[in-house]
């Protein structure tokens, strides 16, 4: 018999989901046997290619990898055909496939380290070196892990998320042919890994949208497509790290932390996802700011993007959005009052924009923090600039003199007039800022 609760935005009763049913003892040791099986497969596989087995050539590596993609596939073809289990045969098809960007990424060391001969970057592990391979055999090579990466990749696909194979088999391609790139720039680097990530993400909201692919074997096939993307940010960060190369992981980090974690959990990793993706974020600009310093002497304003970024963050971000706001309108100020202190180019400038900014942020969210700090940079403004009025004070304080005791009488007169308007407004405007957060 079904239980039932009362759903209070649908104010209606609903049943509960019926219970999974409970596994057998059986059927238990048979998942853990997969998983003892799965995990020895990845670990052996990891050791050798870690290991540094200098004693083997590079062309004699790429070939046992390549051997040990096809006992995968054997086992799979196995599972499938000659047992009837297809359960199997997805975990070794999946494991083939998962395998394939290793073979492409060693391709892609043969194919630089031919193209640009002496001038390769050697990086120093010897187990990732693929000097001094024949021509002949590169293109072998080339040839048979393009084939392996269309036949097996469609074959485990098919079996993972047979109705979303084009779009997989599609974003698995565009990984690996980036991955096969021979460039080792730093800045090359880093524009295709920007690319690939933002066109692997677009592919996974659509993928998303198929409730299969949000069964076990739909999230296989859904991580499987960013290996390449894996790999390649692995072995970028082997070589020479470039200023945009640092720039593009932080974003990256950023967009995974605060956007994209909390769709595939509501655990606690999601807070921690978003301090991460928080200081990645403004470690970002943070190095952006200290490149453009060869550029551009030191000043206050390149800082203040960070008290901006605060504010853009507090939008996605699922926890203490307030704090977000409150924290970027403090420093907002002190980098303005900084830039006030030292007489920085444009500092009035910059000090009455941010006011007027703050101001309006705080006038929107309600918030007094934000509120009473864009007034302090918009005070601060007017008092920069109040010391020309004191130079012309200086120069003819006869002529100030009168200008100041029109302004007084105006005042005066003004007041006169509208001080009950003046009051109540007054009045209500600080009932309502008391309401604020």
């Amino acid at each position: 018999m079904s239980a039932y609760k009362f759903n209070a935005q649908a104010k209606t009763w609903q049943a509960d989901a019926p219970e999974a049913p409970s596994l057998s003892t059986t059927q238990q040791i048979i998942r853990y046997l997969r998983w003892a099986g799965t995990a020895l497969i990845v670990i052996s596989a990891i050791g050798f290619m870690l290991q540094g087995h200098a004693d083997l050539l590079p062309a004699y590596r790429y070939w046992l990898g390549l051997a040990f993609t096809f006992l995968l596939c054997l086992g799979g073809l196995i599972c499938a055909y000659g047992l009837k289990e297809t359960t199997g045969a997805r975990i070794f098809f999946a494991l083939g496939v998962a395998f394939l960007p290793v073979q492409v990424s060693q391709v892609s060391a043969m194919l630089y380290n031919f193209s640009q001969g002496d001038l390769a970057l050697q990086l120093p592990y010897e187990w990732l070196q693929f000097s001094q391979v024949n021509p002949s055999l590169i293109v072998v090579d080339f040839a048979i892990t393009a084939a392996l990466l269309v036949l097996v990749s469609y074959a485990g696909f098919s079996m993972l998320a047979r109705r979303q194979v084009k779009t997989l088999m599609t974003a698995m391609l565009l990984g690996n042919i980036v991955l096969l790139l021979p460039v080792r720039d730093g800045t090359v680097i880093a524009v295709a890994i920007a690319c690939l990530f933002f066109a692997l993400r677009a592919s996974e909201q659509r993928l998303r949208q198929d409730s299969t692919l949000l069964l076990p074997e739909g999230l296989a096939a859904r991580a499987l497509i960013s290996l390449p993307l894996l790999i390649l940010i692995a072995r970028s960060v082997l070589h020479p790290v470039s200023l945009i190369l640092c720039v593009v992981l932080a974003v990256i980090v950023a967009v995974v932390g605060i956007v994209d974690i909390r769709r595939y959990t509501d655990s606690a990793l999601v807070v921690v996802g978003q301090w991460l993706g928080t200081f990645a974020a403004l470690f970002a600009w943070l190095i952006v700011a200290d490149g453009l310093g060869d550029f551009v002497p030191a000043h206050h304003g390149f800082l203040l993007p960070l008290a901006l970024l605060m504010f853009v963050l507090s939008a996605y971000v699922d926890y203490y959005p307030v704090a977000y706001r409150n924290m970027g309108s403090v420093l907002a100020f002190v980098l303005v009052a900084g830039a006030l202190h030292d007489q920085q180019a444009f500092a009035p400038l910059l000090a009455l924009a941010t006011g007027i900014l703050l101001t309006l942020s705080g006038l929107r969210q309600r918030e007094k923090i934000a509120f009473f700090c864009g007034h302090l940079c918009f005070l601060g403004g007017i008092l920069f600039y109040c010391r020309y009025a004191i130079d012309a004070y200086q120069h003819a304080p006869w002529l100030s003199s009168i200008g100041l005791g029109l302004l007084v009488l105006l005042a005066a007169s003004y007041l006169e007039k509208r001080q009950q308007i003046i009051m109540s407004k007054a009045d209500a405007y600080w009932e309502a800022l008391k309401s604020w957060n």
